[in-house]
């Protein structure tokens, strides 16, 4: 047994509401976690502050959003990127979130293509069973007509 395929509906269409809403999803996600900071390490404490210091003068900020440790020899703290490179990632997530959201639309308009072929398909394919079906019936009844015709009812006398 076969399934009956029927669409319902159209795929989806590029609307940039949807695109703006996901990515701002995403711009929250990167300011929420530990993706808006960058890692510095030391091995000793006057590399890990030299570096600190080093990377404040680049624009980073200390976050106490998470533990600075000071462990010897482990040295490691948070920083925040500044604005601009902060911008950067985020103009990549959007590249990356907008062309994931374009891949998504392409597919469902490849997949409602693939369906409605398959139906009109299945729909000849039912048609032409169809006119083999009546042409079948049609023929029959010719032929029983043709047959009948040659043989008369029987007669038996009674």
């Amino acid at each position: 047994m076969t399934t009956k395929i029927t669409i319902h509906g159209v795929p989806r269409k590029f609307e940039q509401s949807e695109l703006e809403q996901r990515q701002q999803g995403f711009h929250t996600m990167y300011k929420a976690t530990d993706q808006c900071c960058t890692m510095v390490y030391g091995e000793i404490a006057y590399d890990f502050i030299t570096k600190l210091i080093k990377m404040s003068g680049e624009g980073f900020t200390l976050t106490n959003k998470y533990p600075v440790s000071c462990s010897p020899m482990s040295y490691h703290a948070h920083m925040i990127k500044p604005e601009s490179v902060q911008q950067a990632d985020l103009a990549v997530i959007d590249r990356q979130v907008r062309d994931k959201y374009v891949k998504e639309l392409e597919e469902e308009h490849q997949q409602y293509k693939q369906l409605l072929t398959q139906q009109l398909l299945d729909a000849a394919e039912l048609k032409d069973q169809k006119k083999i079906a009546d042409a079948q019936k049609k023929r029959m009844a010719e032929i029983q007509a043709e047959v009948d015709n040659v043989f008369k009812p029987l007669s038996i006398p009674s």
